[in-house]
């Protein structure tokens, strides 16, 4: 009899331990499926060219060219890398120095980084809105003396797309350039309304 009792207590406790280890690996591939499941994850590639007629000095218009890159997540999240440089002159004598004769042209660069978000991907036509920010760089030279300031831009953006082909698409938007201690030139005057004309060439 205690053989027979000895007998079936080793065989439920084996049960037991099949029962609860075969719990403990579905438990455990539960838990884990979503992590390495990456279907619903996707990863696309493209690059852009704009062109912007933008707003500067307050009264005064003037064209910067723009080229990025960006990667895009799922088709709808968007992180980007971004450079302008400004491309016609603009004369800022009056605003640095006003007693002077000469012509003074400004040169102005930005670079950073933006995040948006793309409604209707899956459309004929998109929707992007958009927020940059990042570094700024003025220079202008007088009188053989040269001068210059780094400081901060922050734009905000929207974008209407037209999703020519699956490869190629192109648009316009509207955004607005807001520069943080410029110092060299009043943050006003180098903050203004743009205009964008794009390409955009890649996968999305």
């Amino acid at each position: 009899m205690n053989k027979l009792l000895r007998y079936a207590f080793l065989l439920l406790a084996a049960c037991s331990y099949y029962v609860a280890d075969a719990q403990l690996m579905k438990e455990d591939t539960t838990a884990n499926e979503p992590f390495f499941k990456a279907t619903k994850f996707d990863s696309k590639l493209y690059v852009g060219f704009e062109a912007i007629p933008t707003q500067i000095l307050k009264t005064k218009a003037a064209m910067n060219l723009g080229m990025n890159i960006n990667w895009v997540i799922n088709h709808k999240y968007v992180l980007s890398g971004r450079y302008t440089m400004l491309t016609t002159p603009v004369n800022i004598q009056k605003q640095v120095f006003p007693d002077l004769s000469d012509t003074i042209n400004l040169k102005y660069h930005s670079a950073g980084l933006g995040f948006s978000y793309i409604l209707f991907h899956d459309k004929k036509f998109s929707f992007q809105p958009e927020l940059s920010g990042g570094w700024a760089y003025l220079k202008y030279e007088v009188n053989g003396g040269t001068w210059f300031r780094h400081f901060g831009v922050i734009t905000p953006a929207v974008y209407g797309i037209y999703n020519a082909t699956k490869y190629f698409r192109f648009g316009v938007g509207l955004n607005y350039r807001a520069t943080i201690k410029a110092t060299l030139l009043k943050d006003s005057d180098l903050s203004g309304l743009g205009g964008v004309v794009f390409i955009r060439v890649g996968t999305f």
